[in-house]
């Protein structure tokens, strides 16, 4: 038989892997009933949010400006989900993201791949009825998970059209569908039904994960799966969620050192993934992480819900050409020589963030700059300079192509839009941000 120190020390250790495989799942918990509250998304049903985001929004950090999107939370534990893709009066870029519990694409609709209208069908695992005719199914691992359509919007004279095809996405549950036709089922932000937590604080983050294998994960997995298997050891099952009640004092003990670990492997993780270049650092690895547990809870830890590096690449600055803190009370210059702004078949689009990561405030409400900006202009020899400065530049040109700036610290994220191979592969480097004054 083991001994206390050695019960304590394997259950410490599947733990810290049970910790790092279920942090998107425990996550879900704490994130999705607040996403409803707020109607941040609706369940089975898309919350949509059909204007440009400026400063007075303070919902999602590092918006864009670029696109009008739609957000829902899928549920298939009553059956399939059905999608509509509408066929765009007009070429413009869009995206619908379908995505599941552990965070991982399932599924893109346009970005690209371009338009590809027609109704989909979400499954879940459990899943093994008929398909009605003329559906493509998406399958997914997890019984719920998340979608979200973005429209280009090219400029506020361009809203109204885009709100048009926005509003041509639905998402609704299939026996909806079948009974009513592609209707809107009308507003829905229904609460999940998790299961009651109710084990002590330093027991906390494995009793959400226990409620989120109960309610996400397919039952036929506790027989299966070698891994969900082995959790047994350490109380978790998704037919019984976290029975703590049931652990001796050794394998508590265990359970309670794990969650300190597992977010210092997260940490770490993060800190290893990507590059920094010039000041921009950039992780191309959200969206895919598979069976990476630990790449899996640093992504969910700091930018949930990323999309596929082909679709869309955000690199973050800083920093300026020295290694300097970019602040306010300075003047910048961002500059592409001949040829080289950032190559994408898509867009691309700078914008500007405080401390807060929230747009700035503005005389001239700008708060993202880029290749469908109106009115930017590039240099006599072909070259494109951005100015980011907190006051406006006294020279027509440089006002053209200036990026406004709080007083005090800022941050600025370059987004990529269908990057092109030289991004992806890291051979296309952004130039550093130049502090020309004072």
């Amino acid at each position: 038989m083991a001994s206390v120190f050695e019960r304590e020390e394997n259950a410490y250790t599947l733990a810290v892997q049970a910790g790092l495989w279920g942090y998107p799942l425990a996550h879900r918990i704490e994130s999705w009933p607040p996403t409803l509250q707020a109607r941040g998304a609706g369940h089975n049903y898309f919350h949509r949010f059909e204007r440009l985001k400026t400063a007075d929004d303070r919902f999602v950090v590092t918006p864009n400006n670029l696109t009008i999107d739609a957000y829902a939370l899928t549920d298939t534990r009553n059956g399939p989900v059905v999608f509509s893709v509408p066929q765009f009066r007009e070429p413009r870029w869009f995206i619908l993201q379908i995505g599941d519990a552990f965070d991982d694409v399932v599924a893109n609709v346009g970005g690209i791949k371009a338009a590809m209208p027609g109704p989909y069908l979400l499954v879940g695992p459990d899943f093994d009825g008929a398909v009605p005719a003329g559906m493509t199914v998406v399958r997914m691992r997890t019984r719920c998970g998340f979608a979200g359509a973005r429209v280009q919007v090219r400029g506020e004279h361009d809203l109204s059209a885009a709100v048009d095809e926005l509003r041509g996405f639905h998402v609704l549950p299939l026996r909806t569908f079948l009974e009513k036709g592609l209707t809107d089922p009308g507003e829905n932000y229904e609460p999940f039904d998790f299961p009651p937590l109710t084990a002590p604080e330093e027991l906390a983050f494995f009793d959400r994960l226990g409620a989120a294998m109960q309610f996400l994960l397919p039952i036929h997995l506790d027989t299966t799966d070698t891994f969900v298997q082995a959790l047994a050891s350490i109380g978790l099952s998704v037919a019984h969620g976290f029975d703590w009640n049931n652990l001796d004092d050794s394998v508590r003990a265990g359970l309670s050192r794990a969650i300190p670990v597992v977010e210092q492997i997260a940490d770490v993780r993060w800190r290893s993934v990507g590059q920094t270049v010039n000041g921009w650092r950039g992780n191309l690895a959200g969206g895919r992480c598979s069976y990476d547990f630990a790449l899996n809870a640093a992504n969910t830890k700091y930018q949930v819900g990323t999309e596929l590096a082909e679709e869309v690449v955000y690199l973050n600055c800083r920093v300026d050409a020295d290694d300097h803190p970019l602040h306010g009370g300075n003047e910048y210059v961002l500059h592409f020589v001949p040829g080289e702004t950032p190559p994408v078949t898509g867009m691309w689009n700078l914008a500007m963030y405080a401390d807060d990561m929230l747009f700035v405030a503005n005389d001239i409400d700008r708060f993202s700059i880029g290749s469908t900006t109106d009115g930017l202009r590039p240099n006599s020899d072909g070259s494109v300079t951005i100015h980011l400065r907190h006051t406006r530049p006294d020279d027509p040109a440089e006002a053209a192509n200036w990026l406004p700036a709080p007083a005090g610290p800022f941050n600025t994220t370059m987004r990529f839009y269908a990057p092109l191979t030289p991004v992806l592969d890291g051979s296309y480097h952004l130039p550093p941000i130049q502090k020309i004054s004072p």
